[in-house]
């Protein structure tokens, strides 16, 4: 319950515990009793006996009274710093405030080193280097004195505070890779925290080299997660330097450090669509042509229904062929090499008729690297397709179960676990979520990036 207090415009909250009787006191018995506690901020509780005494607001302290102790207030910073603190994240401001006004030379890594200052307040590392850090700044040390003790390279002495969020303990420390990111900083603030992510990530995920060339593209204007957006091209550039591993197989543009990134990033997709060829259409998954192998004109069409026929028919073709295992998977078209003597000549696509619902219809027929076939190869593919009895297929009403070849899929992820920590950024079983999702983040890069191609439609 609450009574008013004898002192003027003072309220103070009174509650007992059950079955003892509140007692009265005087104006000089609690003013007695506050100095001797020194209990003055709002909302501290204290026992005392059986009482238990709240203060609702502070005591007005009558003039001329030199007895009663006031409250300190904590003076606001000055506003070019105040300004440097709203700029960190959040969860870090309270301990930049601390740290600024505990020191004048720790305030100015605010505006001269805000990585070293963030550090501090995070508490990032042991406390004894912390301390040896704060030791080297208060006695006038270089700043690389100071960053060496927090174990912080120099290249993020350029970052302005909003590129702090979380650090790492392991950051890319060498002078070569300092020499280079120096001059791939990112363009703005409001960019920087994405860009130090991505540097970081990129670095674990592949190399430094790798993550000096990412940190110039131009993809940091959305925040983002790069353990989602980057696995898929990180594992490419990888493999790219890894000519003895079965995945470097699978490559047809290595990366290089000074590829385009719209080069790269295709290649990555072209890659990752070829791995998942190999996963889906092991031999004998697929026994269904749809249409009868057959010969018309002096051609003969000859179906290509398994991963190794598939991406030999893209090697001596020269065309896009290996990037229809999840089309064929899903029932949507069948792939036929067109040879003449043996020789490949052009492939072949059919699929459903894009108007007539339930009929096979011609969907592609090309030459090499995509090149348009002759009329004689046409004539020839509209003679073989006449001689078909199958040519009414009802789309499938339900999809059936998809095949990932598991122990494959680990075999061509091996080296690189190995040597990236198991890389629990790629899941270890092949699924159709897992390259759905791997999918859909390599669209949004292609689109952070501007990079228009049918591989991301």
């Amino acid at each position: 319950m609450k009574c008013a207090s004898p002192l003027a415009g003072t309220k103070v909250s009174l509650s007992a515990c059950k079955g003892f009787t509140l007692p009265s006191f005087d104006r000089r018995m609690l003013a007695s009793l506050v100095h001797q506690l020194g209990l003055w901020r709002e909302g501290v509780a204290v026992c005392v006996g059986r009482v238990k005494i709240v203060m609702v607001q502070e005591f007005k302290v009558p003039e001329g009274r030199t007895d009663v102790v006031r409250r300190k207030t904590t003076a606001p910073l000055p506003e070019i710093l105040e300004r440097s603190v709203v700029r960190f994240a959040p969860h870090a401001r309270r301990e930049l405030r601390r740290l600024i006004r505990s020191s004048r030379r720790v305030s100015e890594l605010a505006i001269i080193f805000p990585g070293a200052l963030f550090a501090l307040a995070t508490r990032r590392g042991p406390a004894a280097t912390r301390l040896s850090a704060l030791a080297a700044i208060e006695n006038g040390a270089p700043l690389k004195t100071v960053a060496t003790a927090l174990g912080l390279p120099m290249w993020m002495r350029k970052l302005p505070p909003e590129a702090f969020d979380a650090l790492p303990e392991r950051l890319p420390m060498g002078e070569s890779f300092a020499r280079h990111v120096a001059n791939r900083m990112p363009r703005t603030a409001d960019e920087s925290a994405m860009w130090l992510k991505t540097l970081l990530f990129a670095e674990q995920a592949c190399s430094a080299e790798f993550a000096i060339w990412l940190a110039g593209q131009p993809i940091y204007a959305d925040d983002g997660e790069p353990h989602k957006l980057m696995p898929v091209l990180a594992a490419y550039a990888w493999f790219s330097g890894q000519p003895a591993a079965a995945a470097h197989r699978l490559i047809v543009v290595p990366w290089r450090p000074e590829i385009a990134f719209d080069t790269a990033l295709c290649a990555a997709k072209s890659w990752f669509n070829r791995m998942r060829l190999v996963l889906q259409l092991p031999e004998g998954i697929v026994s269904d042509s749809w249409l009868k192998p057959g010969a018309a004109l002096g051609y003969t069409f000859e179906p290509l229904l398994d991963q190794k026929s598939i991406l030999n028919e893209a090697h001596f073709m020269q065309n896009c062929a290996d990037q229809y295992a999840e089309r064929i998977v899903r029932e949507k078209c069948r792939l036929f090499s067109v040879r003449r003597n043996g020789a490949r000549v052009a492939t072949l696509e059919v699929g459903p008729h894009s108007r007539e619902t339930g009929v096979l219809a011609i969907n592609q027929l090309k030459s090499r690297h995509n090149m348009a076939a002759t009329a004689e190869v046409w004539q020839a593919a509209y003679s073989w397709m006449s001689g078909q009895q199958a040519l009414k297929r009802m789309p499938p009403l339900a999809m059936t179960e998809r095949h990932w070849d598991q122990a494959a899929w680990r075999e061509l992820l091996k080296p690189y676990r190995d040597t990236h920590g198991s890389a629990p950024w790629i899941d270890e079983n092949a699924s159709h979520l897992l390259f759905a999702g791997l999918d859909a983040d390599l669209c949004d890069l292609a689109r952070r990036g501007g990079v228009s191609s049918w591989l991301f439609t």
